[in-house]
């Protein structure tokens, strides 16, 4: 799979990122953004490297500046790029406006000179000087309009309505500035210098006393290099050129972590806190991701020192990374060519899930195999009084709900035989041979009357799966649905009658069970718990309903007598029973309600029966 290429050479000055949404590629990058020039031959060109990079705080707007001093904003989430504005000096640091004045960039330049910006003009709208080195970090308040740039010997503080400077930090002693920043949604002021010392300060007050100063660990010989905090402000990670990094708790001031990293990792050049996509447990919310120097971006959480994702670059280093706290996307910095990848967080997290998975069935299906062969060994034998039913599969359902949680769906190539572990099929295929012996049932041998099926392969196994169905509970003979409840799983296991028979038998006892309970009537009892929830999540909708005399046999029954397989696509319909398998059986009940719900606009249009009968076919 390629990633989309954006190669910003004879483009206008805005366009389109990509004409159709590109999938990841290998290394799991969707998006490679270059800039090429002519070369000194008539067929050769060279790369005009990009220099920083900068999210704003949705992560959905990456600023990105080149050699040339050109910069562009790209905007994922309208699939647009443009040129903001070129710079007369090298950028030395990039970074969005104050949350307060989102259409605003901060640009730092080589000649120690710091500018604020439009990102809608481009026009410059004020610069300030003042530092005497040139400004390597930007950091802006979260809630107010300031901003501190930080260089090697000196900070300032600017106010960005006036822009002017409000203060200036500097030391007495001669120890290079690491790090000052902001921390979010509060007014402290971060410090940190070059051997290791970290302090809090209060910078509501024009004093700006000394709320804290963390503990110095004296084997910490040459200091921290980096440092960045979580979106709530709890935790402080810092590292540098040792295999460890420390985490923080800003709250009690003490260390809550000592991260002891992979054994390859020996030094730390850039941290930051990201949202895991795929975290359930609040305490896995927050991944730390790191880029090594071996040109690496590992992913860890704060308690666990394995990596759990890697981003690389196809051989090439990665020389920077930025990210939003929201964790929607990466980009980094390549060494060759210094282009930008833009690396997709959920769908990483997305394909490693699937890995993992697909290896854990894989290894099951491995282990079946054996057992089954070893069984059938044994029962050779053994008389056939003593032989048992086949080993049933076994399986982690945590660990298969939290893979559904993360992707949304279960793996393609496993997903049949999730199905048969989540409903614990008996495999007794005794039972279904006699129940086959007694031949077709009276109320299916002219089934191909009311289901004309184009297949007569198909039409002679659903014939026999319903006869043996209706001979385990006569009932189900009389019942009109049998025939469109089994048809989507005949579909599914044409050429396996067994499994199919069970399935069904199975779905029956547990999703439907109550489905009998006023049988012959309707499952008055069943519609009525649809109805229930219906008043409680839309109440003008069931009103509406009510106004024009639809029960809940007329908008709901239909959907569960056909297990939405006649108002859902095939892939659609496979990710719904990913779920409902995965669920307590009420869930299925559930699905009608959030299917009514989402729909509701078209409904609450109907004004007569056919008009909900075409919404429910082009609902989707």
């Amino acid at each position: 799979m390629q990633r989309d290429k954006l190669d910003l050479h004879n483009r206008k000055n805005s366009g389109k990122l990509w004409l159709r949404k590109p999938s990841s590629s290998t290394n799991g990058s969707f998006l490679e953004v270059m800039h090429s020039v002519p070369g000194s031959h008539p067929f050769d060109t060279r790369n005009i490297r990009f220099l920083h990079m900068a999210f704003d705080p949705s992560g959905n707007r990456l600023l990105t500046v080149d050699q040339h001093n050109h910069i562009y904003l790209l905007d994922f989430s309208k699939n647009w790029f443009k040129l903001v504005h070129s710079l007369t000096a090298t950028c030395t640091a990039l970074s969005f406006g104050p949350s307060n004045k989102p259409k605003t960039f901060c640009v730092a330049l080589s000649d120690s000179s710091f500018r604020s910006g439009c990102l809608e003009s481009g026009k410059i709208l004020g610069c300030m000087r003042g530092h005497a080195t040139a400004i390597h970090r930007i950091s802006v308040h979260s809630s107010r309009y300031y901003a501190v740039t930080t260089s090697c010997d000196t900070a300032f503080i600017w106010d960005m309505v006036t822009f002017t400077k409000l203060r200036k930090l500097s030391i007495k002693q001669q120890l290079d500035i690491v790090q000052v920043f902001f921390l979010p949604r509060k007014d402290v002021l971060v410090t940190c210098f070059a051997d290791g010392s970290i302090f809090g300060w209060d910078f509501s007050r024009t004093d700006m006393d000394c709320l804290f100063q963390l503990p110095k660990f004296s084997c910490l010989v040459d200091g921290y290099r980096c440092l960045h905090v979580s979106e709530n402000a709890q935790y402080l990670a810092a590292g540098g050129k040792q295999n460890c990094l420390h985490i923080w708790d800003l709250d009690s001031q003490q260390l809550a972590s000592h991260l002891e990293l992979p054994i390859i990792i020996s030094f730390v050049k850039q941290l930051a806190f990201v949202t895991n996509p795929a975290a359930t447990n609040h305490d896995k919310m927050q991944l730390l991701a790191v880029l090594s120097q071996d040109g690496k971006v590992y992913f860890f959480e704060i308690s666990n020192s394995n990596a759990l994702l890697t981003i690389s670059c196809d051989g090439n280093s990665v020389l920077e990374f930025a990210s939003a706290y929201s964790g929607l996307y990466i980009a980094v910095l390549t060494s060759a060519g210094g282009s930008v990848q833009i690396f997709d967080l959920a769908a990483l997290v997305f394909k490693r899930s699937m890995k993992e998975l697909e290896s854990s069935m894989k290894k099951e299906s491995t282990s079946r195999i054996r057992s089954l062969k070893n069984h059938r060994r044994k029962s050779k034998t053994k008389s056939t009084k003593d032989i048992s039913m086949t080993p049933p599969l076994t399986f982690d359902r945590c660990r298969l709900t939290a893979v559904l949680k993360d992707c949304g769906e279960y793996p393609e190539k496993y997903r049949f035989l999730i199905w048969r572990m989540l409903l614990q099929l008996p495999d007794n295929h005794e039972e279904f041979g006699i129940l086959s012996e007694k031949g077709l049932h009276p109320a299916f041998r002219r089934l191909e009357v009311k289901y004309p099926l184009k297949s007569r392969q198909l039409l002679s196994h659903m014939q026999r799966v319903l006869s043996a169905l209706a001979h385990w509970a006569p009932s189900l003979a009389e019942e009109g649905y049998l025939a469109l409840l089994t048809f989507p799983f005949m579909k599914l296991f044409r050429h396996n009658q067994f499994i199919c028979f069970e399935v069904i038998l199975t779905i029956i006892n547990n999703w439907c069970r109550h489905w009998f309970e006023f049988y012959p009537a309707p499952a008055f009892n069943v519609l009525s718990v649809v109805e229930n929830v219906l008043a409680h999540q839309d109440k003008k909708l069931l009103l509406h309903f009510v106004r024009l005399g639809f029960t809940s046999q007329v908008y709901a029954w239909p959907l569960l007598e056909t297990l939405f397989s006649e108002i859902l696509p095939k892939r659609d319909w496979l990710r719904l029973w990913d779920h409902v398998l995965s669920n307590h059986p009420s869930f299925l009940l559930l699905c009608v309600v959030a299917l009514l719900t989402t729909s509701r606009r078209v409904l609450l249009g109907a004004e007569c029966l056919a008009d909900v009968q075409v919404s429910k076919q082009t609902f989707v």
